[in-house]
């Protein structure tokens, strides 16, 4: 994914796991600073998946490492989803990700002092470099 997909991603999801699925909602934040240094627990999460054993695989899709085919999630709630792909489907994946993003939108225009977490670009983008480097581990 590229880092302005990823910056999109991990902003529109406002630092939290975006799982909201029948009244059940996840919310915890996903970048933090622990120690003095900041430590992404978020997992950037494929809803179509990127090869053909992953969950929901479609053939031929041209958006598989886009924002558009991306949810941010914490990592209890990825193996949930990618392990019951037949009720966590594309369908309802999209629709989770759009109800969470609607509701972070929703919250900031409410809530105007509280600060936003500021973080440098390259902080960031360490950060998240990191955390996907451990996933793969």
């Amino acid at each position: 994914m590229s880092d302005r997909d990823r910056k999109f991603l991990w902003s529109r999801a406002g630092n939290r796991c975006s799982y909201n699925f029948k009244g059940q909602k996840c919310n915890v934040e996903l970048l933090k600073y622990v120690s003095g240094k900041l430590t992404a627990l978020g997992e950037e999460c494929h809803i179509v998946g990127e090869t053909e054993k992953a969950p929901r695989y479609v053939d031929a899709f041209p958006e598989r490492t886009t924002y558009y085919n991306a949810i941010l999630l914490c990592k209890e709630h990825h193996k949930v989803i990618d392990d019951n792909a037949d009720i966590y489907t594309v369908k309802a994946l999209h629709e989770m990700k759009d109800t969470h993003e609607e509701a972070v939108e929703q919250a900031a225009k409410q809530d105007t002092n509280k600060p936003p977490l500021k973080i440098k670009d390259e902080e960031f983008l360490k950060a998240v470099k990191r955390s996907q480097r451990d996933i793969e581990v």
